[in-house]
């Protein structure tokens, strides 16, 4: 979700929420209102209390996914730096095709399955592209026995990085149950309904008090849902480290 269309969101959620005011208050008298409120107000409380307990944890959850995709891009950046690194200091250039095909993957990435996890997808050019890191790797022409440990080191390396690539990867398809949205929606709209059959004598002040509860949650749920698939919308996460770690192993090999 962009920045334009949650804006747009809350406004359509203002809008209706002071319609919905003014439409109550012409059906129900403040006497019937207050009446209501009374009856209401115990349960009021107890709703709002389980929707507050199911929003802290949605979002909790949400957030914690979150950060669990950004974490995954780091540790592949890393673990593809490390193999470079690795590579670049075996003899005689032998690790000369890790280093360009890690360049080939990491260019892939950039330019091609960036476009693709904003769809909730990876690529399968980038698929390719890694398997053909791992295939370089694994097929190092080792003339001394001292590099084998570094061509173990690297594989284990790539073995991290395709593990934070999966986990990149899920991150991007998986979100919310719809099930999940539906519950949290019924609460709103109950816990907005309590509010709109309010005994406040004010319009004005009944107007206020309802468009500021139904924004505030609004806003919440808004925000559970830009957060909700990483790679898409005006949170999305970058590509800033892919193109960092496309710099530094560019530098390795002198600009190849």
């Amino acid at each position: 979700m962009s920045y334009s269309a949650a804006v747009l969101v809350i406004l359509l959620i203002a809008i209706g929420a002071a319609a919905a005011t003014i439409a109550v208050r012409h059906l129900l008298d403040l006497d019937i209102r207050r009446q209501q409120h009374e009856v209401g107000n115990p349960v009021y409380l107890q709703i709002g209390v389980v929707f507050a307990v199911l929003l802290a944890f949605v979002f909790s959850e949400v957030w914690g996914e979150y950060n669990v995709a950004a974490q995954a891009i780091n540790g592949e950046c890393g673990a593809l730096h490390g193999t470079a690194i690795l590579a670049h200091n075996l003899p005689d250039q032998q690790g000369q095709g890790v280093e360009r095909a890690i360049l080939n993957y990491t260019r892939t990435v950039i330019i091609t399955e960036w476009a693709a996890l904003e769809h909730r997808d990876a690529s399968p050019e980038a698929v390719s592209a890694f398997e053909a890191v791992v295939s370089a790797a694994a097929h190092i022409n080792i003339t001394r026995p001292s590099d084998a440990s570094i061509q173990s080191q690297m594989l284990a390396l790539l073995a991290q990085a395709h593990a934070f690539r999966e986990t990149r990867a899920f991150q991007a398809s998986r979100g919310l149950p719809i099930v999940i949205w539906l519950v949290l929606a019924l609460y709103a709209l109950l816990l907005v309904v309590f509010v709109l059959l309010a005994g406040v004598e004010s319009m004005v002040g009944h107007l206020l008090f309802t468009i500021s509860f139904a924004v505030s949650v609004a806003l919440v749920l808004v925000l559970v849902r830009m957060l909700d698939y990483p790679f898409e919308g005006a949170l999305a996460l970058d590509n800033g480290d892919f193109v960092r770690t496309l710099e530094h192993v560019t530098a390795l090999t002198g600009g190849a």
